[in-house]
Formats: C-alpha cells, structure tokens, sequence
C-alpha cells in the first residue's frame, strides 16, 4: 500500500495502534549489514518500548545543550577543509566531504569520543562508509543478492572491524563510554554486549548519514535561490553580529540558536523539498485506515509505505509545492502558504518518531550559521558532466533535477554533489 495522504498517514503512523509501532518484517534484512543484526529502528513492539524509554532520555534539551561545544569543535575543523579546498579551487564532491563532518559529530555527540574521521582514516567510520556503498537496496526483495559473494564478503569484513572497534573495552583504544553508561562491554555477559554493539552501529548511520544529505541540499537549495541566501545570512548578521566570531558565541551564548526562525524555515523547507528517507509500517488483521476519498482500506497483510518526496511535494497539500518557500513555516496560521497538519513527515510523527530530531536541528543550525557566514558553493555538474563524456550526458537528470536523490543508505545527491567552494566575497582563502 503506498500512501501520499497527510491523512492516511497520520492514521497509519500516528494513532493506528499496532499498526503505528509494526515495522515491516522485511526491515531487519535492509539494516543487517549496517547494525549488524536486531536494532532500535527494526524491533518488535515489546522488545522496542523499554529500549526507547531508555535511550531517548539521552536526546533530551539539557543534553543537547551540553554537546553543543563538541558541534561547534567539529564545523571548525570542517571550515579548515573548506579553506583548503577553496584555496586550491578544486572541485570536490560536498557530500562525500560533508558526510565525514557528520561522521565526526555523531562521535561526539553519541559516543562522546573524538573519531577524527575529517582528518584520516578510522575503523568505525570508514567502514561504516564503506558499508553503505555496498549496500543494496532491494535486498530484501531481491533472491539474486544471495550470488554476489563479493558484497557478502565486504559486509562481513567491515561489520567484523566495526564489532571489534565498538567491543574493546575503555582504555584499549581513544574511544570512552557511550553516554549511556556502557562502561566496560568486555565484562557484560555476551548477549547484551552484542546488542548494544549493534545499537552503537546504528546511531552512527542515522545520526551521520541523513543529516550530510541534508546539509548538501540546503546549500544547493540557498545558492540556486539568492534572495533566500541574503535573507538567511541578514538574520544570522542580525544574531551573531559580523565580527567573525560566530563560533564563541554558539559555545558561550547558547540562546541565540533559539532566535533563528528563518534559519529553521530553510531546514524544514529543505527537508520538506529533499527528505533523505520515506516510512513503512506493517498492517494488521481487523485494522483499517480511511482514505481521502472516504473509503476504507483494510491493511492485513500490507507493506504500508508513505513516500515522504511525493507527499510533500503534493500540489494538493502544498501550494506552489517545487518552488523553495522557506516562509511557508513561518506564516500566520490561515495563510494559504502554511502547511497542513501531518503533511510535513521528514522526522516522522508518532510512537516511533525520530527521538533524535531536537540534535539533528541542532547540529543544522550550528553547521549553517559557521559555514555559510565564512563560505560561497556553487555547484560543478556542468563541468563534472562534461569529465564524464557524451554516452551519460543523456540520463542526467531526474524530474528536471539535475541533483536528483538516490539510494545511498538515506536519499542522496546524485554524483556526489559536485561543486567547487570559495570565500565570501571571492577572496583567496
């Protein structure tokens, strides 16, 4: 059952009882070369609600808070790279680069540990890239993923690597605790040291994973729309002053994160516009949801898929729904551009939300008011097509997009996102 209605997803999603908390059984098979095997994303109801109560006490505002000079630390050593990278005016691939920022802010903000993942090369990290470039999407489905011995015999080395970097104890290795008081799995009977093993793995895909995605997306979608750009950085101006120190201020005065609505709108919009995932559910015997229609659709024995892309891209629900209108979240309630209830979903709603939106924005606006107050992007597909030569020139875009979303774990710019990066002004770096 494949689903674009806010309204039947607030049914399926939000109050449908089983349905709300069923995850597909098809799922454990798409997550087990990334967590390694039964995780907080794909669990069974009863098994699910005690962990989620006892993990999402880590997600809470007073926690967040404190994690925001590790954040801060991080974007620094990211502007370095962009320094570089603008200094020698290469063109470089902004997610690939972005992708290990993340990497490096899920390792202080998840595992309070420093992976230094920007700077070289560590185990958890690195095969955790790796992992997700070998990963294949319609594995559950698909009977010919079981021949390709080469991909078997990847997932299997990198999960080994990334087991054994997660399993040793304090002390062996740069990496402390998590915050969630695993404190020595080399002690813990066998059985629990695995499953919090697999829990550390899959905090670093969810937490470095989409939000790299989303970072691309919002550049590429301020720097193809100028008047937004101006009207983004006039408000961080107007917050952090033009004094450069940016950075401090986050540390020190914590409060100004909280005075940036348009800076939020751009998120919610980009996100509204690119959302890097979809939801699936599974339904239930003797459960039904009602369509916009009126009608009613009985769910046993349903993959209940809701494609976020289409539903918040619906001219339906959405006035003006491809052009980027960042003030759509920011209107007065009765204005056409506002939103409809439950038809913004990137985060998802309902018992199995994400619980770790509150970081994720977080983490977006502390990136946002350091980089784009120092840097310029712009995109490189001309040239990067042009490298690529006449035969792939003819698939090169997607519903008029040429920096479509594909599969890469979450949904992803396509090529890697392309572009070249310089200082504001066009100064030398």
């Amino acid at each position: 059952m494949v689903n674009f209605s806010p309204h039947v997803a607030f049914q399926s999603l939000n109050t449908s009882g089983t349905i709300a908390v069923t995850r597909p059984s098809l799922l454990p098979r798409f997550f087990k070369p990334i967590a390694g095997g039964p995780n907080l994303f794909d669990l069974r109801e009863n098994e699910w609600r005690p962990w989620r109560a006892v993990f999402i006490k880590g997600f809470n505002t007073e926690q967040v808070s404190s994690l925001i000079p590790g954040m801060v630390k991080e974007t620094q050593v990211y502007c370095k790279t962009l320094e570089r990278l603008a200094e020698k005016g290469e063109t470089f691939s902004l997610d690939a680069t972005t992708l290990r920022l993340t990497m490096d802010l899920i390792g202080k903000t998840i595992l309070n540990t420093s992976l230094r993942a920007q700077e070289g090369y560590n185990a958890l990290a690195d095969c955790m890239l790796n992992q997700i470039r070998w990963h294949q999407a319609n594995a559950q489905t698909n009977p010919f993923s079981y021949f390709n011995f080469v991909r078997w015999y990847i997932h299997w080395s990198n999960g080994r690597n990334m087991d054994q970097y997660c399993g040793k104890p304090p002390g062996s290795q740069p990496m402390p605790p998590t915050r969630w008081e695993v404190r020595c799995l080399k002690v813990l009977d066998s059985e629990f040291r695995t499953f919090a093993i697999r829990q550390i793995r899959l905090f670093v895909f969810v937490g470095h994973d989409s939000t790299s995605s989303t970072i691309c997306y919002i550049v590429h979608l301020l720097f193809s729309n100028q008047e937004k750009l101006h009207l983004l950085r006039a408000e961080l101006n107007s917050v952090f002053g033009t004094t450069g120190d940016t950075a401090s201020k986050i540390v020190e005065q914590q409060y100004l994160l909280n005075r940036l609505p348009y800076t939020t709108a751009v998120i919610k919009e980009s996100l509204r516009l690119f959302p890097p995932a979809s939801a699936s559910r599974e339904g239930q015997k003797g459960v039904e949801v009602v369509n916009d229609a009126g009608q009613s659709c009985p769910t046993e024995g349903a993959f209940i898929l809701t494609i976020h892309t289409e539903l918040q891209r619906a001219a339906k629900y959405w006035p003006k729904p491809d052009e980027f209108i960042p003030e759509r979240f920011i209107v007065e309630p009765g204005h056409e551009l506002r939103p409809l209830d439950n038809a913004w979903r990137p985060f998802e709603k309902g018992p199995r939300n994400c619980m770790a939106e509150g970081l994720v924005m977080t983490e977006l606006k502390i990136v946002l008011a350091i980089v784009l107050s120092r840097f310029d992007f712009a995109d490189a597909y001309e040239k990067f097509d042009r490298l690529q030569g006449p035969k792939k020139k003819a698939k090169r875009t997607c519903g008029g997009l040429r920096a479509y979303q594909i599969e890469e774990g979450a949904a992803h710019p396509v090529d890697g996102y392309p572009c070249k990066v310089s200082l504001r002004g066009g100064k030398a770096a």
